[in-house]
């Protein structure tokens, strides 16, 4: 790392990347972001942490409080990982949200504060896992640790095979849950959370695994009963609330009709199995934006001075299963995005470049995704608006929704979209990475993703402040649908609005800063080391525009650089060269005195572009000339520096010379002085 960091190593390289980002944050003193993609065990989580290791460690300048602020950043990966990382199919540690880390850097370079945004944690997990797969770590890693935790056993925690939300799959390959336990409560303590907090949190864990286990049943008139069993027990005690109140806001509904007269309707068995699952996911999600809340306040910037930031964007990779649902659509919509900026940055600012230059652009085959984008987030009429749409109808369901699809004419006329003929329950966006059938099952539901106002108002009233506060801001009206207006006027947005609005923001934090790419390719599907499948390799590499942007590379001028700059450059190698008159003709007698072939180089109204060959060729005489000179200089100064030497050394000597003679002139004076007394002495005996 300190060879990548010193710029002594120029190989591709992870540490390359995040240095090179933190050296452009203090030359051009503008923001800079990395953005890694790829898919679902690629290697973004962990390409993450090295990224972060490269910035808490380059600052230089380095005061107590700074090195405290790094040494938070990095305790924060095993919280996030261990409340949003997950086992599945194609990774033990997956990443089941996106995140998007700035790192703020004072004037000086020394890091001064950091800030964590996440986006669309995949709830359904925690009531729902496909076969192989695990729920969130943090569970396992409290069933595992309650062995031997006396506070987590009195929090009703056990093993994970009791609890419905936990027993599918119990082990991950490289993961001792219980000493990950431990590294989890190290970080937590290390960040800001005290004993009591932390215990408040294992509380909400728990409680969500007892949820889970609730016994809900039909009776002989077909209405919900719950058994009062030892898991309402406990998540009765975990919440502080009551046992009937709990059974009352999942197995009953409160409705209001002629607009005063409020009654209470029994749910059927299904109903009420959705209203506690819905509580589970809501409950998690919750804790999950508080610890993202407290990890925010701890590395919040400490005063309000205007910073500069390095962003880091790990976010889910393109995803296609055998059944995708509205989660799928939301993350493939992300990266669909992701990779129109890839594209715009890459291959349309480029084309523009060479239009305003007046240069020649040698035309590709490259297809642009604007229009897929534009299928899913077209105002009014895209996917979105119209699910939007249909959620706000009384009776809008999903069969509604594909129905309204199918009868938009911009949507059914677009050729990114299509419906398959076997099934009236799907349909098909063309990616960018491939065609994707979606599920509409469950559209409109997790669209809304409203919780019952019973349960809200249960949680409002609770006697723990701090489950209090994790439903201090949910709305509490009753019938509250999407869309709608509530008392204070502000509307409930459904999650695909709410993420559309988040991903924009997203997309206009990285168009203010210079971008660096990281593009991590899964060697193989069967999650093994050292085995290599070059045909998935190359698909990777191929979905994520890299081979295209390796050929436009090849194709262009990659080095671009205003005429006043190219002259005052490499001038030097052309000590012939008039540099007074139009910088453009200076630019043009440089490259021919150099004999640069004229396919290696375009000159433009205000900047020439070149090929790689031709500036290796310039900088390479470039740095003979500047060096031989460089030698002459230090020749001179080295034989000025050693003259005052010598000249001074025998200035030394002859005063060392003055003093010897002097010091032998004394000695003499006396020693004939004292020999004078002696012969005097002998005369007078």
């Amino acid at each position: 790392m300190e060879s990548y960091k010193a710029g002594k190593v120029k190989a591709p390289h992870i540490f390359g990347v995040a240095a090179k980002a933190y050296s452009a944050l203090t030359k051009k003193r503008k923001n800079q972001c990395i953005l890694i993609s790829g898919e679902s065990g690629a290697g973004k989580t962990e390409s993450t942490k090295y990224v972060l290791q490269v910035l808490t460690a380059v600052g230089e300048n380095r005061t107590g409080s700074s090195a405290a602020i790094e040494q938070q950043i990095m305790l924060t990966n095993p919280v996030l990982e261990a409340f949003g990382n997950a086992k599945t199919l194609r990774n033990d540690n997956s990443s089941r949200f996106g995140k998007w880390i700035n790192v703020h850097f004072d004037r000086k370079g020394t890091i001064a504060g950091a800030e964590v945004k996440t986006y669309l944690l995949e709830k359904a997990r925690v009531i729902h896992q496909t076969a192989g797969e695990r729920n969130y770590h943090i569970f396992y890693q409290v069933c595992a640790a309650s062995k031997r935790d006396k506070m987590l056993q009195d929090l009703g925690c056990s093993a994970a095979e009791v609890f419905n939300y936990s027993k599918k799959c119990t082990t991950a390959h490289g993961h001792d849950d219980e000493k990950s336990f431990d590294r989890t409560k190290q970080a937590l303590h290390f960040i800001g959370f005290d004993a009591a907090s932390q215990q408040s949190i294992f509380a909400a864990i728990s409680a969500v695994l007892h949820i889970g286990n609730l016994d809900i049943r039909e009776n002989g008139e077909g209405n919900a009963t719950m058994a009062n069993d030892k898991h309402l027990g406990v998540v009765a005690q975990l919440m502080k609330v009551d046992a009937a109140g709990i059974i009352k806001a999942i197995c009953e509904r409160q409705i209001t009709a002629g607009g005063n007269d409020v009654m209470q309707k029994p749910e059927t068995a299904d109903k009420a199995n959705q209203c506690r699952d819905a509580l589970s996911k809501a409950l998690y999600s919750k804790l999950f934006d508080y610890i993202v809340k407290c990890v925010n306040t701890a590395l919040r910037l400490k005063n309000q001075t205007v910073t500069m930031q390095v962003s880091v964007l790990d976010i889910f990779g393109f995803e296609v299963f055998q059944t995708n649902h509205f989660e799928q659509f939301c993350i493939n919509f992300a990266n669909e995005k992701l990779q129109l900026h890839f594209n715009h940055f890459n291959f349309m600012l480029e084309r523009e470049l060479y239009a305003r230059e007046g240069i020649e652009l040698v035309e590709s085959d490259f297809v642009d995704n604007a229009a897929c984008v534009e299928l899913i987030e077209g105002k009014g009429w895209g996917i979105q608006a119209c699910l939007d749409d249909v959620c706000i109808m009384p009776k809008g369901d999903d069969q509604t929704f594909l129905q309204k699809l199918m009868q938009t004419p911009q949507i059914k006329q677009n050729r990114y979209f299509g419906q398959p003929k076997a099934t009236n329950v799907c349909f098909v966006i063309n990616h960018y990475a491939g065609a994707v059938q979606y599920t509409v099952h469950d559209f409109c539901e997790k669209n809304k993703d409203i919780l019952a106002p019973d349960i809200v108002s249960l949680l409002q009233q609770s006697k723990s402040k701090f489950f209090q506060t994790l439903f201090e801001d949910a709305p509490a009206a009753v019938n509250q649908k999407v869309g709608a207006k509530r008392s204070g006027g502000v509307a409930h947005a459904s999650v695909s609005a709410t993420f559309k609005r988040d991903l924009q923001s997203l997309m206009d934090a990285i168009n203010q800063a210079d971008p660096h790419f990281v593009r991590c390719i899964n060697p193989n599907a069967e999650k093994k080391a050292y085995f290599f499948q070059e045909q998935k390799a190359v698909e990777q590499l191929r979905c994520g525009g890299v081979i295209e942007a390796v050929r436009m590379a090849r194709e262009s001028y990659p080095t671009r650089m205003l005429h006043a700059e190219f002259v005052g450059t490499f001038a030097v190698i052309c000590p012939g060269v008039n540099r007074s008159g139009d910088q453009k003709q200076v630019c043009l007698a440089i490259v021919s005195a150099m004999q640069i072939p004229a396919k290696q180089f375009r000159l433009g109204h205000t900047m020439i572009l070149l090929k790689r060959d031709a500036v290796d060729k310039m900088e390479k005489e470039r740095a003979r000339l500047l060096g031989g000179k460089a030698i002459v200089v230090q020749n001179a100064a080295r034989r000025l520096l050693a003259k005052l030497e010598l000249k001074n050394k025998r200035l030394i000597r002859a005063r060392f010379g003055a003093v010897v003679k002097l010091q032998s002139i004394c000695r003499r004076g006396t020693t004939r002085a004292k020999y004078a007394r002696m012969v005097q002495v002998l005369v007078l005996v």
